[in-house]
C-alpha cells in the first residue's frame, strides 16, 4: 500500500506543473504535465535527429526543412521522437528542482499523451541506514602460529624445485617420469601406438584416460603389463566414450627427483641464499607468519562488517535491490561466458533453478547495499573521509601498470563524478579500519 503525503505542486512556466507524492520504501512519484508550450525544444531536438536519418527527395540528407520532415514522418512519429528526449529531460529536471536524493535510475510512464502531457516518475531514494549500537561491537582476534610441519612442508616442496631429474633402478611411482612405447585398443581396433614417449606418472592424472597412470606403479624397466580402462563417458572423442581400451604398455627408462640433502649447502644453493638451514627455516617462518596474519586480518575485518550489517536496518527501494540483482546476474554470466559454460549449464551443474538463482541474487544486492551504506554511515557518524591527496594516490594505483591507457584514464578518473566514487571508496576502507579498532577496544 501507497502512503502519500501532502501534495507540493511546483511550476516552471505557465504550462508546466509537477505533483510530489512520498511513497513507502524511500521512493517518491512525480506527476509532470506538459502543455504545448513546453514542446517546440523537443519537437527541435526530434526534428536535427530525424534529418539525420532520412533522405528526403530534393534534399540533401540533414538540409530538408522541419515542416516537410514533419509531414513525411507524421505527425505520431514525430511526438514519439520528441518524446525520447522529453521524457529523460523533464523527469531530471524535476529531480533537480526539488533537491530529491536520488539514489538510482526512475521509473517512469507516459500517462497521458495528449496535451497536456502526463509522466508519472517513481523515483528511488538513497537508502537509509540505521545502525544499532555499532560502537558496542567486540570481537576476539584469533590467534595466529606457525607449525613445524608447515615450515618443514615448505622446505620439501623448495627440495623438490631443486632437485634435478635422474635415472633410476626401480619400479615406477607417482611423481616418476618413465619412458614408454604405449598401444592400445577399442573394439580390437587401434587408437594409439606410440614408442619412447616420456609419461609423467601423477596420480588421479585424466591423461590419456583416468587410471592409466595408476596402472603404470610398479612397473618395473623392462617390463611389459597389458591392463583395460574403461573410458569416460563424457572423453572428448564420442566414438570412444564409454567404451572399454585395452592398452599394452612397455617401461624403459625412469627418472626420479634426486632429492639433495636437506641441510647448510642446501639452504646455501636456494636462490636468495642463507648461510645455514636454520637461517632458511627462521625466513620461511616469517614469511608464513606474515600471510597467515594477513589473511587473518582480512578475515577479522569481514566478520566486524558482517556484525555492523546485523546491527543495521536499512530502508531501501526495491527498484535499487532489482537493479543491482540484476547486474551481479550480468556479471556473473560474463564470467561464465569467459569459462564458455551457460547459465543453464552452471545452474544445472550447481543444483538450482532459475527462480533460486534471481532470489540468491536478490538477497546478495540487498546484502551488498547494507554493507556500502552501513560503512557509508559509520564514516559519517566517525567523521572519516577522504583528503584530495588520498584521491591521488588512490588514481596513482589505479594507472600504474595502464601503460598507453594511462593518460586517458587519469583524465577519467580526475572527473569529478569518478573522484567523488573514489573518495567514498577511501572512507569506507577508513570506516572498516575504525570499525577494527572498536572491535579490538582500542577505540
Amino acid at each position: 500500500m501507497l502512503v502519500l503525503c501532502a501534495c507540493l505542486v511546483f511550476e516552471w512556466s505557465a504550462a508546466l506543473k509537477v505533483t510530489k507524492e512520498e511513497l513507502e520504501k524511500r521512493e517518491v512519484a512525480l506527476n509532470i504535465e506538459m502543455e504545448e508550450g513546453d514542446l517546440p525544444p523537443y519537437y527541435d531536438k526530434a526534428y536535427r535527429h530525424l534529418v539525420q536519418r532520412i533522405n528526403v527527395p530534393g534534399f540533401r540528407k540533414g538540409k530538408a526543412p522541419k515542416a516537410i520532415v514533419q509531414r513525411m514522418v507524421g505527425d505520431e512519429a514525430m511526438l514519439e521522437e520528441a518524446m525520447e528526449f522529453l521524457i529523460p529531460e523533464a523527469v531530471d529536471k524535476a529531480v533537480n528542482e526539488q533537491g530529491i536524493e536520488q539514489g538510482g535510475v526512475p521509473r517512469v510512464e507516459v500517462v497521458q499523451r495528449e496535451i497536456p502531457i502526463v509522466l508519472k516518475a517513481t523515483v528511488p531514494l538513497l537508502p537509509k541506514a540505521t545502525l544499532n549500537a555499532y560502537r558496542e561491537i567486540r570481537l576476539l582476534a584469533t590467534p595466529v602460529e606457525i607449525t613445524d610441519e608447515e615450515v618443514d612442508h615448505v622446505l620439501e616442496d623448495m627440495r623438490l624445485a631443486q632437485a634435478p631429474w635422474g635415472p633410476v633402478e626401480r619400479p615406477v611411482v607417482f611423481g616418476d617420469r618413465v619412458t614408454i612405447d604405449a598401444h592400445g585398443e577399442v573394439e580390437k581396433k587401434q587408437v594409439t601406438d606410440q614408442k619412447g614417449v616420456e609419461f609423467y606418472c601423477a596420480e588421479g592424472s585424466p591423461i590419456p584416460v583416468k587410471g592409466f597412470a595408476e596402472a603404470l606403479v610398479g612397473l618395473s624397466p623392462g617390463e611389459t603389463k597389458e591392463f583395460t580402462i574403461q573410458v569416460p563417458d563424457d572423453f572428448g572423442d564420442p566414438s570412444l566414450a564409454g567404451k572399454e581400451c585395452a592398452f599394452r604398455v612397455t617401461a624403459h627408462e625412469i627418472k626420479a627427483k634426486l632429492l639433495p640433502e636437506m641441510d647448510d649447502e642446501f639452504a646455501k644453493g636456494i636462490e636468495a641464499g642463507y648461510e645455514t638451514l636454520d637461517a632458511l627455516k627462521d625466513k620461511i617462518r616469517a614469511d608464513l607468519l606474515k600471510r597467515k596474519e594477513e589473511d587473518a586480518h582480512v578475515k577479522y575485518e569481514g566478520s566486524v562488517v558482517d556484525e555492523l550489517v546485523s546491527r543495521t536496518t536499512l530502508e531501501v527501494s526495491d527498484m535499487l535491490v532489482e537493479h543491482e540483482a540484476l547486474h551481479i546476474l550480468q556479471e556473473e554470466e560474463d564470467t561464465l561466458k569467459r569459462q564458455r559454460v551457460s547459465v543453464d549449464q552452471y545452474l544445472s551443474l550447481v543444483g538450482r533453478s532459475q527462480e533460486q538463482h534471481r532470489e540468491d541474487a536478490q538477497k546478495e544486492a540487498l546484502e551488498r547495499i547494507t554493507r556500502v551504506y552501513a560503512l557509508n554511515s559509520v564514516a559519517e557518524l566517525e567523521g572519516v573521509r577522504a583528503t584530495d591527496e588520498e584521491v591521488d594516490g588512490e588514481i596513482n594505483r589505479l594507472v600504474a601498470n595502464a601503460g598507453s591507457q594511462e593518460k586517458r584514464m587519469r583524465r577519467d578518473l580526475n572527473k569529478p563524478d569518478s573522484r567523488d566514487t573514489l573518495a567514498n571508496i577511501i572512507a569506507r576502507r577508513k570506516a572498516i579500519e575504525r570499525l577494527v579498532s572498536i572491535a579490538k577496544g582500542e577505540a
